[in-house]
């Protein structure tokens, strides 16, 4: 039931068009904040590149262990990306 309150919400905040991105990003984050997804925490995999600063690029949700995945992810991007840096932090 979660996923699909999840799935309207997300919907909703990006057919709002009167909303700019920074605006929409915020409403999400702070569903995110107070609505875990699964039975564990919620993971915000984050960029962070000399250029654009830290911004978080994915949330990581559903698996045994988020935490551990969204560091598997960032690992095998900083391989990819060696100029850019990646880092996980709690959604929730």
């Amino acid at each position: 039931m979660m996923s699909r309150a999840f799935i309207f919400c997300v919907v909703l905040f990006l057919a709002a068009c009167e909303q700019d991105y920074e605006d929409q990003f915020s409403n999400l984050e702070r569903f995110i904040s107070s609505n875990q997804i699964g039975n564990g925490g919620d993971y915000w995999l984050v960029k962070r590149s000399p250029i654009a600063g830290a911004h978080p690029v994915a949330l990581v949700f559903g698996f045994m262990d988020d935490a551990e995945f969204c560091y598997e992810i960032a690992e095998l991007y900083m391989q990819k990306y060696p100029r850019d840096r990646y880092t996980c932090r709690p959604g929730n």
